[in-house]
């Protein structure tokens, strides 16, 4: 009685297993919570901006802050990505949450000679709720139609072939379905 009661328990648990791996490969993990292309910040100087304005293009959008020492150590790296894209996509995004916004952002860019970054800022920190980020930097990957194709947690060598082909990869998606 009690071998067919633990049969029963383990054949239940196995059940319930196989029921999240089948959700975790069937669920579009493409889905993230809350609408991104609705994200709406601000430029540097102040001014509005929003990822919607990006609507047709890639984008490479990095979440960050000056207190955050990976960040920082990020940042130049991101720099130099964006310089060597020249113009090519993805679009590079990079979202400071920092409360106190460009008085604190500017003096970092220019302490990291950070000079062509494209630096927008977040002071609400609406972007973390609203993409569901749960550590800095996070950087995210949206395709043209504003799907997530990719996320990435920590520092990454922005500047390096590796991720150069990573992001070239996941974006040729797009240029096959562009050709048809």
């Amino acid at each position: 009685m009690l071998k067919s009661r633990r049969l029963v328990l383990s054949a239940v648990a196995l059940t319930a297993l196989a029921m999240v791996a089948v959700y975790v490969v069937l669920t579009d993990r493409t889905q993230r919570p809350g609408n991104a292309a609705a994200l709406a910040f601000q430029r540097l100087d102040g001014g509005p901006a929003d990822l919607a304005s990006f609507r047709g293009q890639a984008v490479l959008l990095t979440i960050w802050a000056t207190w955050c020492w990976s960040c920082r150590e990020e940042l130049p790296a991101l720099a130099r990505f964006h310089r060597a894209l020249d113009g090519r996509p993805p679009a590079v995004v990079a979202l400071s949450v920092d409360r106190d916004g460009a008085e604190i952002v500017e003096p970092l860019l220019e302490q990291l000679k950070v000079k062509d970054l494209p630096v927008y800022l977040d002071p609400t920190g609406a972007s973390v709720a609203r993409l569901a980020i749960s550590g800095l930097p996070t950087t995210i990957l949206l395709g043209p139609d504003g799907s997530e194709r990719a996320r990435w947690y920590g520092v990454k060598a922005w500047d390096q072939k590796p991720m150069a082909d990573e992001i070239a990869a996941l974006l040729a998606v797009y240029k096959k379905t562009d050709a048809r």
